[in-house]
């Protein structure tokens, strides 16, 4: 007989992992199937475990990893289209200052070494990056657009399960491995900006808000695999000096955005 599921530590965290990575989904579709899906999700791992055990847990995590990643995606698609005609400039100006706020505290968790702020960063920079595809995705082409919602997607659902995982070897390393995920993307955008220019100035601003970060995190990480150094934080070897510019080209790129609204629809001071 199965044991219930607070009696089994890789079902109980599997299920506290899920859960956080529902916050990814737009919040009406959270309140609405959130319940349901973790229920289902618990039933899933019950049965996974009971004929499989833990390569069992693995295969259904690495299903639902690919599934949710679709699913969210998705639904921020449907969401978009529903909202295309008739976008809200207040929305796009927060988008803008989350970028802003998010610089800042990206920096400061990353000069501190606190994982939190990186979590709390990584949200804002979720919300900042999403702003920018509404505001520029019909500029830039559908990879672009694209390219930056899986970055903002897979970034903070990466960041999350490493925050959940964090007691577990090595999930810790998937904190600081979501950032990485979501500049890439920022920088392949960053890319296609230089060329197509959808900003109305400084469109490298892309480029050099993303691309520092996820450079020196994964050759660092390479080099310590190849190395077999002792664990530790990646982050510590990447040139501080490159990271700060990449803030304050994110910062810029916020401002930018929150400044890009057209006037007839701005609100009235």
């Amino acid at each position: 007989m199965i044991s219930q599921p607070a009696e089994l530590p890789i079902v109980a965290l599997s299920v506290k992992v899920y859960q956080a990575l529902l916050v990814a989904y737009p919040t009406k579709f959270q309140q609405e199937y959130s319940s349901q899906m973790v229920q289902v999700f618990q039933d899933c791992c019950l049965r996974a475990f009971r004929q499989g055990g833990t390569n069992g847990m693995l295969k259904l995590w690495a299903v639902t990893i690919l599934d949710l990643v679709q699913s969210i995606i998705s639904e921020h698609r449907q969401k978009e289209i529903q909202m295309k005609k008739e976008m809200d400039p207040e929305a796009i100006r927060m988008a803008g200052w989350a970028l802003m706020a998010g610089a800042v505290i990206f920096i400061l968790s990353i000069i501190s070494e606190q994982p939190m702020g990186t979590i709390l960063s990584m949200m804002l920079f979720f919300g900042g990056t999403l702003g920018l595809r509404s505001q520029y995705g019909e500029k830039v082409g559908s990879f672009a657009k694209n390219i930056l919602l899986i970055g903002a997607v897979l970034g903070v659902v990466t960041s999350i399960v490493g925050l959940v995982g964090a007691r577990v070897d090595p999930l810790w390393i998937l904190i600081y491995t979501g950032p990485a995920v979501l500049f890439a993307c920022l920088a392949l955008f960053g890319v296609v900006a230089l060329y197509k220019k959808p900003l109305p100035r400084w469109n490298v601003l892309s480029l050099l808000a993303g691309i520092w970060y996820p450079a020196f995190f994964f050759l660092s990480l390479i080099k310590s695999i190849i190395t077999k150094e002792s664990r530790g934080d990646p982050t510590n070897n990447v040139t501080m000096a490159l990271v700060l510019l990449q803030c304050i080209a994110l910062f810029m790129l916020g401002y930018i955005l929150k400044s890009d609204v057209p006037e007839e629809t701005a609100a009235p001071a």
